[in-house]
């Protein structure tokens, strides 16, 4: 027992002189720098969070906002120079008299609520700078033409960007709806395409390019086959060609269609003339043509009349001629050689010298009709 008491109180002196020792000296507290680091950094990256979070979201709403403003002002400008571009064309072309119907239209400038930051208000500043500025020229800018719809919510505007003031009407000059500027061009009827062909036709004929007139003409016909002039064209065009066969087709073709077509008849007589065949000559110029006859056909009917020896028919026919060119003295000699034919020597006597005092004749004419007044003087 006494070990185990002086045990205790060893122990209990110990401790004594711990908690003594422990009185007397000061020391310094044990802070945790790992926590202390790890929170700092922590609040470190929320500060940062908050600040790039306050720079980034008003230079977004910067951007879409000059996003919004900028994409409209692109497409106005596109529009006022190709408006503008059109409207220039067209004044150089346009006559002085046209002037004359220039008439007044007022184009109102679309009022927008100006934006709450600094970049709509320097947009601002601009725009109305540019409005105040006097032009050389005022710029013009309409349309036409257009639907109900698109001209109650198409705004022009005469500057480049779009002022957000209150609504400004300026008066300016426009041309009259036919000379304003151009508009979507219209589909062509089939009657104005045919006339462009043929004048293609014709011009191409004027320089020698034959071939290409000849396929113009074929496509007009191929389209409108009763076309007079086109057929008369490609008829005349491969004569030029010396292809009589072709230019006889397209003639006959043609009266089988439309017989009543004196202008194909007459064509086809001259080149049935050329082959000789008087009487097929005939045939196309008969007698119910005759009210719409004209010179070259009573030329062609009193000369293929007299080479097939029908004389009474000649007769008529250079009678209408004597009419119609009487100082002509071919016709009056004509006409004495059908009076000879059909023995009627008096008046063929009479209209041989006629003929020679009018003069005008060619050698062989004049032989001619001197050995018949030789003759005509010894048979009477």
């Amino acid at each position: 027992m006494s070990v185990i008491n002086n045990m205790l109180k060893n122990i209990e002196q110990r401790e004594a002189k711990q908690v003594s020792t422990q009185e007397g000296i000061s020391l310094k507290p044990i802070y945790d720098v790992k926590n202390i680091a790890f929170k700092a950094v922590i609040l470190l990256i929320m500060l940062s969070v908050i600040f790039l979070a306050y720079l980034y979201l008003p230079t977004a709403d910067k951007k879409e906002t000059q996003r919004e403003s900028v994409l409209p002002q692109q497409k106005m400008v596109a529009v006022l120079s190709s408006n503008l571009s059109d409207y220039q064309d067209e004044k150089s072309n346009v006559e002085p008299l046209v002037e004359q119907d220039v008439v007044k239209t007022v184009v109102q400038v679309e009022q927008i609520k100006p934006e709450v930051n600094d970049l709509a208000e320097s947009k601002l500043s601009e725009a109305t700078l540019l409005v105040s500025q006097p032009t050389a020229e005022p710029v013009v800018i309409a349309e036409v033409k257009q639907s109900p719809a698109l001209a109650k919510d198409n705004v022009l505007v005469t500057s480049e960007a779009i002022v957000s003031k209150p609504k400004i009407t300026p008066m300016i000059k426009t041309k009259s709806q036919n000379t304003m500027t151009k508009s979507v061009a219209e589909a062509k009827s089939p009657e104005a395409l045919l006339i462009e062909q043929l004048a293609a036709a014709k011009q191409a004929i004027q320089f020698g390019l034959y071939n290409e007139a000849i396929s113009d003409l074929n496509i007009i016909l191929a389209q409108s086959p009763l076309h007079v002039e086109a057929r008369n064209l490609l008829a005349a065009t491969y004569f030029k060609q010396q292809d009589i066969n072709s230019a006889q087709q397209v003639l006959q073709s043609g009266i089988r269609q439309n017989p009543n077509v004196l202008e194909w008849r007459v064509m086809l007589s001259k080149i049935l003339i050329m082959q000789q065949q008087y009487e097929g000559v005939l045939l196309l110029l008969s007698d119910e043509f005759e009210t719409q006859a004209n010179l070259d056909f009573w030329v062609l009917q009193g000369t293929a009349a007299q080479s097939a020896s029908k004389h009474h028919k000649a007769l008529e026919s250079f009678k209408h001629l004597t009419q119609l060119q009487p100082s002509q003295a071919k016709w009056w000699l004509a006409l004495a050689t059908s009076k000879d034919a059909l023995g009627e020597y008096l008046d063929a006597k009479q209209l041989y010298k006629v003929a020679l005092d009018l003069g005008g004749l060619n050698t062989a004419m004049t032989q001619h009709a001197l050995q018949r007044l030789v003759a005509l003087k010894e048979a009477v």
